[in-house]
């Protein structure tokens, strides 16, 4: 492996942050509205001045870039309402590559509440991701364009729900108070989507010489506990991924953008340790390991090299007890070849049925464009001749891994973006693979969790294609089948992309048994 392994869930977890803040907001529970609010331009009027707001922004606290938000009441075609404008900047390494990230967002929101309008971008040096949004009678029509493609998608609100943007936003139009809990449905950026949010007022306490409310929020398991004043001025915001936002002026924000050779180094920051070296993955027949800051029903994703053990198996290790906090035991096995016979490990010898949910790894999605004339095209020219499955799963593998240039880089893309331009590193590769797959009939998912690589474990993504049962291949690293490093967490199509990010900075990993292939 080298250094094209990456944080994959950066990506997710930027736009999650950043564009979940426009929402479908529906109080419910304890302490519904307050106030009765009708018409936030009046609302807002008071307290326009405190409605720009300059942000420093840090991660595991080294100064990594700095937001900017505004609310303005303003009328627009004769509809009163208030504009929204969030912009900021990131600075910071992968691996010692230097990478530079803008982000901006606008939204008009007229008096009853209602998204009328929005516009965001993503862009670095090298990558450009838009959306565009407005609103059509009762639906919100929004687009997001890659270099390559764009995806439009119809929106519907919900019943008793209301699009607003921003933590600040309705925690000004909403008024706040201790004791409220709420729901809200926020957009997700990845499959243009509703995602459950919920949020609670825990207490008031005092922040830099103010009384703010304590919010704690959380959407996709990722949580967030904010601080606002009770007429919505946020004050600051932190992460148990180690980021946080915190209220400065103008040109202490700005003061905060790093030069990229003294940038934190994100991927390092994220990665997993690990108390034992594991030479040679490639020879590791199965691994038996202790990962603490999780239990065994937080994993999820089936797979067949992979399980969860029974608790009480870790007396069987020389341990004198088990971890305070949540911990549970993984067995990983290193995936055979289908169709290969090997010593002491036997084929089954009858194909399984395939899961019910297998129809959808067939299809296209809105990154994963399978039925692309394009993609189509070259996998067809990839495998030939080809029919047997496998067969031209390792064809498609060497495609991909032999074709795109070995590069890291931050941004969404879609296969087609990636077949033009054949570049970058893991998420590139499984999103290339996996929609070539598909096009040819192949069932295949995408998977985000760790690998192990030069004494550490990292985040990485790679595809698993259905061949009688899951088989995971690497084209990143060139792996016909993927070695029994690969622990699997979540698949990481889509949306779900942004629910790794409940696993960042919370685990560690001890090894308990290492058997290798002679």
């Amino acid at each position: 492996m080298r250094s094209w392994v990456r944080l994959l869930v950066l990506d997710g977890l930027i736009l999650a942050s950043w564009l979940a803040s426009v929402g479908l907001v529906v109080l419910q529970g304890r302490g519904s509205l307050v106030g009765g609010v009708t018409n936030p331009s009046r609302s807002l009027g008071a307290t326009l001045e405190a409605k720009e707001q300059w942000f420093s922004l840090s991660y595991q606290g080294q100064p990594i870039g700095f937001s900017h938000a505004m609310l303005v009441p303003e009328e627009r075609n004769g509809i009163p309402g208030v504009g929204m404008i969030d912009q900021g900047q990131l600075t910071f390494t992968l691996l010692g590559t230097p990478q530079q990230l803008h982000v901006s967002a606008r939204a008009f929101i007229d008096a009853n509440w209602r998204l009328q309008e929005f516009a965001a971008s993503l862009q670095t040096p090298t990558y450009q991701l838009h959306w565009a949004g407005r609103r059509i009678g009762d639906k919100f029509v929004m687009t997001v364009m890659t270099p390559a493609s764009s995806i439009t998608k119809e929106l519907r609100d919900p019943a008793g729900g209301t699009i607003v943007t921003g933590l600040s936003s309705w925690a000004a139009f909403h008024r706040l108070h201790v004791g409220q809990t709420g729901k809200a449905w926020v957009l997700n950026p990845l499959a243009l989507s509703p995602e459950p949010l919920y949020f609670t007022v825990r207490r008031l306490e005092p922040l830099d010489g103010r009384e703010a409310l304590v919010i704690e929020t959380d959407v996709a398991g990722l949580s967030t506990t904010s601080w606002v004043t009770p007429d919505g001025e946020v004050l600051k915001e932190t992460s148990p991924l180690g980021w946080e936002l915190r209220r400065t002026t103008r040109e202490e924000a700005l003061r905060t953008q790093t030069d990229a050779a003294s940038a934190p180094d994100l991927l390092l920051a994220t990665s997993v340790p690990i108390d034992q070296s594991l030479d040679d993955p490639a020879r590791i027949a199965r691994l038996i390991l202790l990962v603490e800051g999780i239990e065994g029903e937080d994993i999820t994703l089936a797979r067949p090299w992979q399980r969860v053990l029974p608790p009480d198996q870790l007396a069987a290790y020389d341990r004198r007890s088990a971890p305070l906090g949540p911990w549970c035991l993984i067995e990983l096995a290193r995936p055979l070849t289908p169709g290969v016979a090997e010593d002491k490990r036997a084929v089954t010898a009858s194909a399984p049925a395939p899961p019910s949910s297998i129809e959808r790894h067939r299809r296209p999605s809105p990154f994963v464009q399978s039925d692309d004339p394009r993609i189509i095209a070259k996998a067809a020219q990839i495998v030939g001749a080809r029919t047997e499955p496998w067969e031209q799963t390792v064809a498609l593998n060497q495609w991909v891994f032999s074709t795109l240039t070995k590069r890291l880089s931050i941004g969404l893309p879609s296969a087609v973006d990636v077949l033009l331009t054949p570049s970058g590193d893991c998420h590139e590769h499984t999103v290339l693979f996996t929609a070539l797959a598909r096009s040819r009939g192949l069932p295949t998912r995408m998977v985000a969790g760790l690998v192990y690589w030069q004494g550490r474990l990292f985040y990485h993504a790679w595809p698993e294609v259905w061949i009688n049962e899951w088989i995971p291949t690497d084209p990143t690293l060139g792996q016909l089948v993927a070695d029994a490093t690969h622990i699997g967490l979540i698949e990481a199509e889509n949306e779900q992309l942004i629910s790794l990010g409940q696993f960042i900075g919370k685990l560690s990993v001890h090894v308990l048994e290492v058997e290798t292939q002679r």
